[in-house]
Parts: C-alpha cells; structure tokens; sequence
C-alpha cells in the first residue's frame, strides 16, 4: 500500500459515514468508515463480495434495486431507509449513491451511508408533540364552539362579553398560525441540516482524494523532468512524446489544485479580477464535471472585463447554473458561455457619442426544454425546486453572490427552445493586478 493510499484509508476509517465502492454489478468490493460498525462488529469487513442490495431487508430490497438502476444511468440517488443491526435494534440511513463513469461506461458506484436514527427519532417526538397541541387546540376551538352556542343571546346583548369572545377567538387563531409556522421553520431547518452535512461530507471526499492525486503527479513530473535533463540521448519521436507527457502532467496538476480550492470552504474575498479569463479557467475544470456527452463552448472578447468579485464565489456560482443546465438537458446536448459587456444608450444631449459600457454578463445557455412562467417566477426562492431529490437552493446561492457584488440575475426561457441564464455585474473601474 502507498503512502498516499494508506492516508486515503486513514481518512475514510476515520469518517462517522460508512462508506462503500460497488462494483457495476452492485457487489460491495470495498466498505469502511466508523459508521460501518452500526452494520458489523468489524466495519462490515465480512461484507466484501456480498450484493448490497442482500444488506437490506426484503422489504426495501426493490426500492434499493430501483436506485442502482438509475444510478447506472448516470444519476445520483439520494434515500432514507431502515436497516437491522447486528443486535436486532432497528437503525435508519440517510444514503447517497453516486455513479463513477469510465469513458462513457459505468465503471463502479460510490455509497455513502450516515445513521440518522437519532434524528428520526426526535422526529417521531416532535411529531407527538404536535399531535397533542393539536389535539388541545380542537379541544379549544370544540368548549369556545359550545359556550358560542349557549351564551349567543347574552353575548349578542352585551357588548363587553362580546368584545371577550372575540379576542377568544383571535388567541385561538394566533395559537394555530404559531404551530404552522413551528411545523414550516421545523421541516426547513432539517432539509438546510441534511443538505450541509452532505455537502462537508463531499467536499471532504474530494479534497481528500485530489489531495493525494496531485502528490502522486508531483512524483511523475520529477521523473519526467530527469529524462527532460537527458533528452539529448532520446529519438526525436521519444523527446515528442515526453513533452506531451509533461504538459498533460501539468495541466491535471492544475486540475487538482482548481478542485481542491473548489471544494474547500473558503472566506469572502474579493479582488479585481477579468471576467473573461476567469470563466476560461472555470470551463476547463467545468467539462470534467458535466461528463463526456455534454459539450461546452467558451465565447469572450479579446479585451479585458475587470470586474470586483469573490473568485472561489464567482466559480460556485457558475457549477451551479450550469448543472441546472446540464440536467435540463438531461445530460445530453450543447451548453454555451458568452462573456461580454452591455453597451449603454447615448447621451440625451448628443446622441453621436455613446457612454462606455457600465456592466459585463457572463450568460449560460441550454438545449433543454425550457421552463414555465410561474417556475421562472419562483425560480431563486430558497427551498423551491423542481428536481426530484433537489435541496432548492442552488439557484438561491447564485442569487445571493450576484446581489453581494453588486449585480444582478436574468432569466430567459422559452418552452421547447431552452433557457439562457445571465449573471450580471458592475464594470469595475479600477486596475487589473
């Protein structure tokens, strides 16, 4: 075992998710983590080779099934389900499986399991609570029912005891909108919880993993730089060859670094930057992401775009619009990035002079089907989405960089033709360093 696998494995026998690798077939062929031991006294050890699908109970074996295949078409699944633990108790996990593809072929999956049975259980709690404040509020609603019934004519007479009735019945409405508004701030708190986890859970993954890739084209690139050194002594075709070696070395070194800093969360930091340039650089590392069957075109101007934005921001903001874009399209199709600048009207006063341009765009556009006037409508609410699976909040993120720069967001869309997304941004006036 290298010493970068070794501290591969440190990481993941230290991480309170259990984690799996399934190879096409769905057999597990690699299982650690602490969270295993909720599965078998040895981290599931004992399970390499078994069909995941034979850990589950019969019960959910054919909705477990139903996840594998979409996950072979390219999908990543997200469900919750319960499980028996080797002592008999009942246990329940939050699951995520997510296909590794090989060329245009899967090649394996990648499970990750967290034991939620906790939070399932203060769940269950808060859900009898609410059953009883419910169940006292009827009862409320039933006495004041039956004392409006009985005290109508003296209420109707006297006018003290009817100003007393109604605020009866204001508190007993105030009590109701309080308990909606418990239950819709309780929902939204665990799907923001759920969506965090997730996320530091992969952000963690993939630094891990591009951490030691890049160590081991470090080692690569020293080798290659001692042949460079006798390079006198290769063919012409051998010298060729090394030099392609050597730029494909450094342009995956570039990669990993642009995806360590990609998953690393980071503070706000804005800077005068071009928007051209950046959104070159986040295209190369952006093809990789949307997969081989997803094109993307990059049009920008030859003259800078100096803009004063958060770079690592400016980026999540982009991945985000454009995975919209590549799911819309279902994964198949053209997804085309114009930079530029908005020319403003002339001067009222002459008309023959225009102004210089105050704001630069980067814009998005899709293949896919389009979308509604009402989804374009609530297209930034936090928690809206339309995508089985989706956490709503992308869109929402997108929003808030655009607005914290300074800018704005602008959305096209026409059914059956696509949609063009367009963030927009104030011209910085400024230097570029």
């Amino acid at each position: 075992m290298s010493e970068g696998e070794g501290r591969y494995r440190q990481f993941v026998e230290a991480s309170a998710d259990c984690m799996k690798e399934l190879d096409r077939d769905g057999v597990i062929r690699f299982i650690g983590g602490a969270g295993c031991l909720a599965l078998a006294q040895d981290r599931g050890g004992q399970l390499v080779g078994t069909p995941w699908i034979e850990v589950w109970p019969e019960e959910v074996r054919a909705m477990v099934r139903r996840v594998l295949d979409r996950a072979s078409g390219g999908e990543r699944v997200d469900f919750v389900s319960w499980r028996q633990a080797p002592r008999g108790t009942r246990r329940w996990w939050e699951v995520m499986v997510a296909p590794v593809i090989a060329g245009d072929a899967l090649d394996h999956f990648i499970v990750i399991s967290r034991d939620i049975t906790e939070r399932v259980e203060l769940q269950s709690a808060l859900e009898s609570i609410n059953a009883v404040l419910q169940e006292r509020l009827n009862e409320t609603v039933a006495r004041s029912a039956v004392a409006s019934n009985r005290y109508g004519t003296l209420l109707e007479r006297l006018e003290s005891e009817h100003g007393a009735r109604r605020d009866a019945e204001d508190q007993i409405d105030g009590l109701a909108g309080q308990l909606e508004m418990a239950h819709r701030a309780l929902a939204l708190a665990e799907a923001g919880a759920r969506q965090v986890q997730k996320q530091q859970a992969i952000g963690q993954l993939v630094s891990g993993i591009a951490h030691d890739f890049n160590n081991m084209l470090q080692t690569v690139i020293v080798s290659l730089s001692g042949l460079q050194e006798e390079a006198d002594a290769l063919t012409p075709h051998q010298r060729r060859m090394l030099t392609y070696a050597m730029e494909g070395t450094r342009h995956a070194t570039a990669l990993t670094r642009r995806l360590l800093a990609f998953a690393r969360n980071q503070p706000e930091r804005a800077e005068a930057m071009d928007l051209g340039e950046v959104v070159t650089g986040f295209a190369d590392f952006a093809r990789h992401v949307m997969g081989g069957r997803v094109g993307m075109q990059v049009r920008r101007p030859v003259v800078p775009l100096p803009v004063w934005v958060d770079r690592h921001h400016l980026e999540q903001a982009l991945m985000n619009v454009c995975l919209n874009a590549r799911d819309a399209m279902q994964g198949v199709g053209d997804i085309v990035v114009d930079v530029g600048e908005r020319p403003l009207p002339p001067h009222d006063d002459d008309a023959r002079e225009p102004r210089a341009p105050q704001h630069v765009f980067v814009s998005v556009s899709d293949e896919g089907g389009g979308m509604s006037e009402e989804v374009r409508h609530r297209l930034f609410e936090p928690y809206f989405t339309t995508k089985e699976g989706g956490s709503g909040l992308g869109l929402a993120q997108v929003y808030g960089m655009v607005a914290q720069a300074g800018g704005g967001v602008e959305i096209e869309s026409e059914a059956g033709v696509g949609t063009r997304v367009r963030l927009v941004f104030p011209r910085y006036a400024g230097p570029l360093e």
